[in-house]
């Protein structure tokens, strides 16, 4: 699960999502998963990367994934894409603006031309994220590579739902 937002500070990502400074650690993407591995019952973890000149990303490690609401007050824009697992599940690629989850990225006509020329493809999982990711590495200018997950970002605990 990950969400794509129109902010470049991921501190200030990480202040929007409520995540308290101690809890942070900077990091690469191989660096955050060892830390995560494989604990159950270890606290919600995500690593947030700056991906282009204002856009940050920030990658959901162990299923949770917070309200995008807070990340797009003031303006900003913010792309969800989720993934349940055991079910093999992804949802719609889900906008929000400004606080308001205006829903599918497919009904927005400011996005259509990010849709020219790809398949709807909702017949496999991987067609519907290989879509998503293109549509969102045309949207914020780059596309996911080695060079992000390589580069310094943030590991951060989230906050509690309770």
């Amino acid at each position: 699960m990950a969400q794509w937002v129109s902010i470049e500070d991921i501190d200030e990502v990480a202040r929007r999502l409520r995540v308290a400074t101690e809890t942070t650690a900077a990091c690469d993407f191989q660096t955050a998963m060892r830390s995560y591995g494989s604990k159950s019952q270890a606290p919600h973890q995500a690593w947030i990367a700056r991906l282009a000149p204002g856009w940050s990303i920030v990658i959901y490690l162990n299923g949770l994934m917070l309200s995008s609401d807070p990340l797009s007050l003031g303006g900003q824009r913010a792309f969800d894409v989720s993934y349940i697992p055991g079910i093999e599940e992804i949802d719609e690629l889900f906008y929000t603006h400004d606080g308001t989850c205006t829903g599918s990225i497919y009904y927005e006509e400011e996005y259509q031309t990010y849709l020219e020329g790809l398949p709807y493809d909702i017949t496999s999982t991987e067609g519907q994220i290989e879509e998503y990711l293109c549509i969102l590495g045309r949207v914020t200018g780059r596309f996911l590579d080695h060079e992000l997950f390589s580069s310094q970002g943030l590991l951060v605990q989230l906050p509690s739902t309770d």
